[in-house]
């Protein structure tokens, strides 16, 4: 694969727009993420990646744009990081276990996209959408598993309560840094998965 280009490829003013988003979006990821959404400021991130904030603005058009930038990349991965765990179990219980502590790993070490979902007013679409959009990949790998003929009502419905399970869970996990992330998936697994039996047999 063609390695990606970097910012040192080019000369100062010749960096092409896609690059200089890259770059900016990678930095702000690590920005609020160190600093959570309110802490984060523009000229800070403007320092980091060596340019004015004028060209911050310019690329994104406000810091909450970017913001939304930053949380629908992380989805994605952790998306990605989902199906990648659920995929290799050996078996449909051993998928379910790794899909969730896939969930929980993912949400310890990328905190932007889970500030967001405790985020009220101008986020709030965003949150839902998150939320769908997790609620529905769930009910598309549990569609995987599950016998033939259930009713696709039902796994819809139970993908969201896994969802939401899943994603208080997270919450709670920050709040309690002293709690290893495996102990928890357990911790959630045992209590999910006899209900979640019949969907794998």
């Amino acid at each position: 694969m063609e390695a990606a280009a970097r910012i040192e490829d080019f000369k100062h003013g010749r960096v092409p727009r896609a690059v200089r988003e890259r770059q900016l979006v990678e930095l702000a990821e690590d920005l609020f993420s160190e600093r959570g959404y309110a802490g984060a400021s523009m000229d800070e991130l403007s320092r980091r990646a060596g340019v004015t904030k004028p060209v911050v603005y310019e690329l994104f058009g406000s810091k909450d744009g970017l913001f939304r930038v930053c949380v629908d990349r992380a989805v994605e991965r952790m998306a990605a990081s989902i199906v990648d765990a659920f995929r290799s179990g050996a078996d449909p219980e051993a998928r379910l276990r790794a899909g969730g502590l896939a969930f929980l790993r993912f949400a310890k070490d990328n905190r932007v996209a889970w500030d967001l979902m405790g985020m009220q007013g101008r986020f709030a679409d965003q949150a839902a959408t998150v939320r769908r959009s997790q609620a529905q990949l769930i009910r598309t790998l549990m569609t995987e598993i599950a016998p033939e003929g259930t009713d696709p009502r039902e796994l819809e419905a139970v993908a969201y309560a896994v969802n939401s399970a899943y994603e208080g869970a997270a919450h709670w996990m920050w709040e309690h840094p002293d709690v290893e992330v495996e102990e928890l998936a357990e911790w959630i697994v045992a209590l999910l998965l006899p209900g979640l039996r019949r969907f794998t047999t």
